[in-house]
């Protein structure tokens, strides 16, 4: 199996532009800032939470962040909390749950036009399905994520990826397609310089190797 940290796009590599807002009130310049600079700290918060590990406290932390951006309707910040938190519910093993928040944040995200989003949300959802056991399920969500990831062009993702495709095929005894995929994963992770990525894709070709 791949390490947990790259059996799904961690949200924390997700490109978040600064939160500007438009709101239907017209608030004062001091109070448009104070809830821009709300908003921000926050969500640089949940990604440190996130990013240490720290499931729990990153759940509490999405959901403020989501309240607010729902509360003055910033669609792609709703969709990126929403993935934030089906990622940490998917660390606590709680795969159900997280594709729940998947699933809520792919029709946003689609909408918004984050594309970096869309390609995490479905990303994230095949490892859902994989944690489920629902393996042919997990592939098409992988398949759906590649060409976005592409399309964004962040090689780290691309990566992900197919590093994913290639454990679906592992885990359903197809080793020489699986193989193909971490090779492809592989060298894209070489040329991307992404040390942990290419340690974990090494594991996955050295276990089929034995």
């Amino acid at each position: 199996m791949i390490n947990s940290c790259i059996s799904r796009l961690l949200t924390i590599t997700l490109c978040l532009t600064p939160v500007t807002l438009t709101l239907t009130a017209q608030p004062s310049w001091s109070e448009t800032e104070s809830i821009e600079t709300t908003i921000q700290r926050l969500t640089e918060a949940a990604k440190i939470q996130t990013e240490q590990g720290q499931s729990q406290e990153a759940i509490a932390t999405w959901q403020q962040v989501l309240d607010m951006a729902q509360q003055h309707d910033k669609k792609n910040l709703q969709a990126f909390a929403l993935v934030g938190l089906g990622f940490n519910y998917h660390e606590l093993k709680q795969p159900s749950t997280a594709l729940s928040y998947y699933q809520q944040a792919l029709p946003i995200a689609q909408r918004s036009g984050d594309r970096r989003v869309v390609g995490a949300a479905f990303n994230n959802m095949g490892a859902s399905y994989q944690s489920l056991g629902q393996y042919q399920e997990a592939l098409t969500y992988y398949q759906r994520a590649l060409p976005i990831t592409q399309q964004v062009d962040k090689p780290t993702d691309i990566a992900k990826t197919l590093n994913n495709m290639g454990e679906i095929y592992n885990l359903t005894g197809k080793t020489s397609t699986a193989l193909q995929y971490y090779q492809e994963a592989l060298y894209i992770a070489e040329k991307a310089g992404d040390p942990i990525l290419q340690q974990a894709i090494h594991n996955n070709i050295a276990a089929i190797a034995n």
